[in-house]
């Protein structure tokens, strides 16, 4: 990676501008780099960025993003994504939380569908040890239908640990007119979130895809030069996967049951 905070502010700046998604496009030059065996300099970053907006040269292929471009290149196992979309940069072998949201998540690789990092990591709303699975089904499921009622009320997301579901209740009654209690917002998230289940199933998607990079199963992560983290156990995941199907009321192929499309009236 390259952590000169100059290059970084201005990569994403860039990113900003020419509507690239900052993450996706580190990612996908992340994947570059490890195939082609090359460390990028600031300036070949930038001008790898210019080249994706542009569609120029291997730029056009790396617009297509890192699932597809190490697929072409013969190397699959080196692009670092879910469900096609590239992993930010918490490493789901340091927060378990984030390894099952990263596998469930309808968008695929996405770190503010449930974000349970919050827990693991910043202690809030409560602390939980980031290297186990146990209770994070649950934190996932609640965390889920809440990320998707604020998303869809298009408010900023810094303010999330500031404001309550009461309080965006009361500034969506301000805005529309309608009254809705927090507890009928979260339910709408959760009917959002089982909408996006069932409309990926439409397109292809199911259990298979709600998975992890291999990499995270059999290989260690490093903090640093001396710190190792430990790969994921393959066994202790797909038993959490479980425990969260059981908890999201989806059965064995990642769909909803038929109680949960009755309840909520899908």
């Amino acid at each position: 990676g390259n952590t000169d905070i100059k290059t970084v502010i201005s990569a994403n700046s860039f990113c900003n501008e020419t509507g690239m998604d900052a993450i996706s496009a580190a990612s996908t030059i992340a994947c570059f780099s490890e195939i082609h065996e090359i460390k990028l300099t600031s300036s070949e970053i930038l001008g790898m960025l210019a080249d994706i907006a542009d569609k120029k040269g291997e730029g056009e292929l790396l617009g297509q993003g890192a699932a597809r471009y190490a697929k072409i290149k013969g190397f699959p196992d080196a692009a670092m994504t879910v469900k096609g979309q590239e992993l930010p940069s918490y490493d789901p072998r340091g927060a378990y939380g984030m390894a099952l949201s990263y596998a469930t998540s309808t968008r695929g690789g996405c770190h503010l569908s449930a974000y349970p990092v919050s827990y693991e990591i910043l202690r809030k709303p409560v602390s939980t040890d980031r290297f186990i699975f146990e209770g994070k089904a649950r934190i996932i499921k609640n965390s889920e239908d809440l990320n998707a009622a604020i998303d869809s009320l298009a408010v900023c997301r810094y303010i999330f640990f500031a404001a309550s579901m009461e309080e965006y209740a009361r500034v969506f009654h301000a805005v529309t007119g309608i009254s809705l209690s927090a507890h009928e917002l979260i339910k709408a998230g959760e009917r959002i979130y089982y909408n996006e289940r069932i409309m990926n199933a439409a397109n292809g998607f199911s259990a298979k895809d709600d998975d992890l990079p291999s990499r995270f199963f059999n290989s260690y992560g490093y903090k640093g030069s001396d710190i190792q983290i430990r790969p994921i156990n393959r066994k202790s995941f797909l038993k959490a996967r479980a425990n969260y199907y059981k908890a999201r009321g989806l059965d064995k192929s990642g769909m909803p049951v038929a109680e949960i499309i009755k309840k909520l009236e899908l």
